[in-house]
């Protein structure tokens, strides 16, 4: 495998390693043997274990852009539905994105970098910017069809109020969702995260919507 080894497979294993044993434990001996090579080889792609993980962010960073928060049709939807289906719709589809692969190793690597390294901290602040900002766009069109009771000007502190709560609780949420997928054995590519969903876990986070848009 080493003579076809690419440097996307090694970021996957330094993912899929630190995933289930944690960013800082993950060493490259634990990295080659997820890819059953020699740790030597791993010197052919990257400079050393840092360099490693460095470029393994700049690859989150890569894919976490290319992810919306919001829907491309968020014009229509917002016509359509009410403020509190339009958010869970919204809401229900990114957190069912960051409960699979790739996206859960990804957000669990960076979350556990975020205060180690510079990168990792950017990456987070990023997204946060990110959902912010689109948060804004659907309070913001939702107004334009009535759907609000609050007025443009309570936009920036409503969008605020809201990422504040949700950033919480889905981290709460995905805490809980990675103990119990480390807990069960893998089966074979893919059953890692084929687990039932925490029907529980969502239950709390619509709550919350609930509540959010209540105010709104």
């Amino acid at each position: 495998m080493a003579d076809h080894l690419t440097k996307d497979d090694i970021i996957k294993a330094v993912l899929d390693t630190s995933f289930l044993l944690s960013a800082g434990a993950a060493s490259l001996s634990d990295i080659a043997g997820a890819l059953n090579i020699k740790k030597a080889s791993l010197y052919n792609h990257f400079e050393n274990r840092d360099d490693l993980f460095e470029k393994s962010l700049d690859s989150c960073r890569e894919y976490y852009r290319e992810i919306s928060f919001i829907p491309s049709d968020i014009d229509s939807v917002a016509k359509k539905y009410p403020a509190a289906t339009v958010f869970k719709g919204i809401v229900t589809r990114y957190v069912r994105m960051h409960e699979k692969s790739p996206l859960f190793q990804i957000y669990t690597f960076i979350e556990s970098q975020k205060y180690f390294n510079m990168k990792a901290a950017e990456i987070v602040q990023e997204e946060e910017e990110k959902i912010l900002s689109q948060t804004r766009i659907v309070l913001e069109t939702l107004l334009k069809v009535n759907k609000l009771k609050i007025g443009e000007q309570m936009i920036p502190s409503a969008a605020k109020w809201f990422c504040s709560g949700f950033k919480t609780i889905m981290e709460n949420y995905l805490i809980e969702r990675k103990k119990l997928i480390v807990s069960n054995p893998r089966d074979g590519e893919g059953e890692l995260f084929s687990l039932p969903p925490d029907e529980e876990g969502m239950e709390m986070i619509n709550a919350f919507l609930e509540d959010f848009c209540k105010m709104i």
